[in-house]
């Protein structure tokens, strides 16, 4: 009981500061939103939400942070469990998860 309201008062403190950070203005470098609901706007998104949400949460994917080659490796995957991924709409996608997810940037 005491660890269920330590850990409730942690997320309530933690979504404050988060609240708070949003409304002070940081100008700092763009930052992906931690836990997503949908995807960015981009081409491809259609056919992520198709064929990845089906599955799993949007938050899932936008977690990866893959190069190509393990963008590659996932969609290859995902066909093979069943994902709704026609060859044309493979490279599409793949770009589009790159561009979207990619490997973070080093600060």
């Amino acid at each position: 009981m005491v660890r269920r309201a330590a850990a409730a008062g942690f997320v309530l403190a933690t979504v404050g500061f988060v609240t708070l950070a949003g409304v002070r203005g940081d100008t700092g470098p763009a930052r992906r939103v931690l836990y997503p609901a949908s995807y960015p706007d981009g081409p491809g998104r259609a056919i992520a939400e198709r064929a990845c949400l089906i599955c799993h949460s949007a938050m899932l994917t936008t977690q990866q942070a893959k190069d190509s080659t393990g963008w590659e490796k996932t969609l290859a995957t995902m066909v093979k469990w069943g994902a709704p991924l026609t060859p044309a709409e493979h490279d599409t996608l793949r770009d589009y998860l790159l561009a979207s997810f990619g490997p973070r940037k080093k600060p």
